[in-house]
């Protein structure tokens, strides 16, 4: 079951030259996917993600490649075909042009950052 309406928040608390834990920029929400954007540049896209059991976040394929990093808890990860068990502190690179799944069997967090340079 995909989660079609994400739970976004926007706003300021990530600022240049100030220290701090992303995993405690934002909570789990019951049945919900949240991200939050971290504004850097217009060339990036860097997104902390926390998902709750059972959700299912399906970014959409762009021309880039995504970084993304289990930063509390299990993950999921689909792509083209392939499964990938990722836990607290694995990373992997999701090519451009690919359809991806991750998946929540338990609640995680995860970085997301669209590498466009």
């Amino acid at each position: 079951m995909i989660f079609k309406s994400l739970y976004h928040m926007k706003n300021n608390e990530f600022k240049k030259l100030i220290s701090y834990n992303i995993k405690d920029k934002l909570d789990y929400v019951s049945n919900t996917v949240v991200i939050k954007h971290i504004p850097y540049e217009e060339t990036n896209d860097i997104m902390v993600l926390a998902l709750d059991y059972g959700k299912v976040y399906k970014p959409k394929p762009t021309p880039f490649s995504t970084f993304i990093q289990v930063i509390e808890g299990k993950a999921e990860v689909l792509v083209d075909d392939v499964f990938t068990n990722l836990q607290n502190g694995d990373s992997m690179i999701i090519p451009g042009n690919t359809v991806s799944t991750i998946e929540a069997h338990q609640r995680f967090k995860m970085l997301s950052i669209i590498l466009k340079n």
